[in-house]
């Protein structure tokens, strides 16, 4: 097995190596949130993975399809007290992930090879899981699938002939729809909700 995985590595490698037309690359990056709404600003940027394919050059212009995956969440626990209760624990836990297939054009600046900026347009799937519970008062448990379109602006900087730097913004418009269950009763929504990250990381040609 371990001989297996070794030869399948070693292959792959030479098969990026040696690849010439570079139309896939893969990215990692951070993603930065810098939302100002209820829901979606209060969440922390984990990870974002991307992986991209360029089916079709344009002159200067690449355009081709990709994939991006980021995981936000926040964690926050305080304790109030009242006349009622005396040091009420809060446990608030939200986790969010962004599922964002996209089609995208990529320019080549003339004089400017290793500068590539991007615009991209796509569609965003958001998983949501969210709990609250306000010691015995209020419970409050959420899961729930959304989506709404996404709009990417990049830019990318090569460092070496594979390897490269980027920053993107992402704007992204979700309608939350479904039901929610508060204390036990079940609750129905309907809202948009907007969000804005800026993604910094780096990515590999091949």
């Amino acid at each position: 097995m371990k001989r297996l995985l070794l030869t399948s590595f070693l292959v792959f490698t030479a098969i990026v190596l040696h690849a010439q037309d570079q139309k896939w690359s893969v990215e990692a990056n951070y993603p930065l949130n810098i939302s100002d709404n209820l829901r979606f600003g209060e969440l922390n940027g984990v990870v974002d993975f991307g992986i991209k394919y360029r089916f079709v050059q344009l002159g200067a212009v690449n355009i081709g399809a990709g994939l991006n995956a980021a995981f936000l969440k926040n964690h926050d626990e305080w304790t109030y007290g009242s006349q009622e209760d005396v040091d009420v624990v809060n446990d608030y836990k939200v986790k969010k992930l962004l599922i964002q297939p996209k089609v995208f054009a990529e320019l080549a600046i003339p004089g400017l090879a290793k500068l590539k900026p991007q615009i991209a347009l796509g569609y965003t799937i958001v998983k949501d899981d969210y709990y609250y519970n306000s010691g015995s008062n209020t419970e409050v448990d959420d899961n729930s699938t959304d989506g709404g379109l996404n709009l990417n602006l990049g830019l990318s900087y090569d460092i070496s002939k594979r390897f490269f730097l980027q920053i993107q913004y992402d704007y992204i418009n979700i309608n939350k729809k479904g039901d929610t269950v508060i204390n036990g009763e079940t609750f129905r929504y309907d809202y948009d909700d907007n969000g804005s990250l800026i993604k910094a990381g780096v990515g590999f040609r091949f």
